[in-house]
């Protein structure tokens, strides 16, 4: 509205230039209200699927990339150790000269293993927690529990299933508090709801659903720590304990070893192939080394140990022969044979071939003294004539017949063969499979991985 203003005049308003008669306002009908509003919800609806789909596509993506996160970590941490495997006849710590013998060997005799005591670095260690003895040797326990998962749940399966939870016991370097330690690893997946035993983890036995994601796979390092008071007090021995938590949500923990006996291959055809400690036992690569079964809570419980003979007291194994050398032509005529040094093994037993022994191994050779039973006696010559005690390096194995780098002197045998021979030798196993199933924190989306770990290339 344009209006004129002249002074000493009223105002008087004129009509629009572009109106007619009366004035009007321009506006929206109900009708394309309604339509508006209809466009702007299904915009509203579009844009948030779109959003939803992109937060669930990302939290999926991110739930994956910390699952495969947990299992670089955990399989990088695993490989390490593993590789530095040390194969070791006195697993466990003892101090030595402490025996019924009294003397000084570097190898455990009865009576000299260190008491499980408490001190300002924590629990004490003897036997690793698992088996209530003095360990000689590594090993691989087979364990399981029984569950159900939300996966398995939702996929419409409602049977309880068979996890695997095993546990590896043995001796490597490894990295502890900022430095690079030999010490007793073990590793094992255990139930955090349950209560330390003497400061150890227990393994689950019945998981309840919802409890599945929390299971830990953990690491259990035991070293000497080397500090002053052993300048001033060297009759104590200062073991340490520290538990390092690998990976969670962890639901099956699984190690097979490679094993083979090239001496009795007729029952077992093909190439060496991974076996469980349940598989040796029921077709076993040597019956001396068959895993030994127990009666478990969720069944069997199978133990592999990797080694031969024992010092202990009650142990039982079968005592090898020392063949005398044949050497000097006189010797060669009169019997007929070849040239060969001492050798030490066994003839005509089907349990035990030395299998598992390679080059390069170290067989600690030894009388009944050091098992701190009866002590040594006899005669002078009877002394000189008996198998000389020590540890030996295995050169090669003869059909389970043992031959050293080291001199052995049969002089004294009378051209007679010993017999009685005792013995102890660790050996690893060629490799490792393991295996890792995790799940993400929702309890969902197993995924599982494998990764082999070659311990050494063995050679005959």
């Amino acid at each position: 509205m344009i209006c004129e203003v002249t002074p000493g005049k009223k105002i008087t308003p004129q009509a629009p230039a572009f109106g007619g008669g009366k004035g009007t306002e321009a506006g929206f009908t109900l009708i394309e209200l309604m339509v508006a509003l209809a466009l702007s919800a299904i915009l509203s609806i579009m844009i948030m699927m779109v959003s939803t789909s992109a937060q669930e596509t990302y939290t999926s993506t991110l739930q994956k990339v910390e699952v495969y996160n947990r299992f670089r970590l955990a399989l990088s941490t695993l490989t390490a150790d593993f590789s530095a495997w040390i194969p070791t006849q006195e697993l466990e710590f003892y101090s030595d000269g402490k025996g019924g013998a009294g003397r000084r060997n570097f190898h455990f005799e009865m009576g000299e293993e260190i008491s499980d005591t408490r001190d300002e670095h924590g629990f004490g260690v003897v036997d690793g927690g698992i088996i209530k003895e003095y360990d000689e040797f590594a090993h691989i326990i087979q364990l399981h529990y029984q569950s159900k998962e939300k996966q398995q749940m939702l996929d419409g399966d409602t049977s309880a299933k068979t996890h695997d939870a095993y546990q590896v016991y043995f001796r490597a370097m490894t990295y502890i508090e900022g430095q690079n330690r030999e010490a007793n690893i073990e590793y094992m997946l255990a139930d955090p709801s349950k209560p330390f035993k003497n400061g150890i983890p227990q393994p689950p036995d019945k998981v309840e659903m919802d409890k599945v994601r929390d299971l830990v796979l953990y690491k259990i390092v035991r070293f000497f720590r080397i500090d002053s008071k052993l300048i001033t007090n060297f009759n104590r021995y200062p073991v340490e304990r520290r538990i390092v938590e690998v990976a969670t949500n962890v639901t099956d923990f699984r190690v097979e070893y490679m094993s083979d006996n090239p001496f009795n291959r007729s029952r077992r055809k093909g190439a060496p192939k991974f076996r469980t400690p349940e598989e040796d036992y029921d077709d076993p690569i040597e019956r001396y080394t068959r895993p030994r079964r127990q009666r478990g809570r969720n069944g069997y419980v199978y133990t592999k140990t990797f080694g031969y003979g024992s010092v202990k007291l009650g142990k039982k194994f079968p005592l090898a022969i020392a063949q005398t050398a044949v050497w000097g032509d006189a010797n060669l005529r009169n019997a007929g044979k070849r040239p060969q040094p001492v050798r030490v093994g066994f003839t005509g037993n089907p349990d035990i071939s030395f299998a598992e022994i390679v080059p390069g191994d170290r067989v600690y050779i030894f009388t009944e003294a050091e098992r701190g039973g009866k002590k040594a006696g006899g005669n002078v010559a009877g002394r000189l004539a008996a198998f000389p005690s020590g540890d030996y390096t295995v050169k090669t194995n003869i059909n389970g017949m043992l031959e050293f780098v080291e001199d052995i002197d049969s002089s004294l045998w009378g051209g007679k063969d010993q017999p009685g021979v005792r013995y102890k030798a660790a050996f690893m196993p060629a490799a490792l499979r393991l295996t890792l199933r995790m799940v993400d924190d929702n309890g969902l989306n197993p995924k599982t991985m494998q990764q082999v770990v070659w311990l050494r290339r063995k050679s005959r």
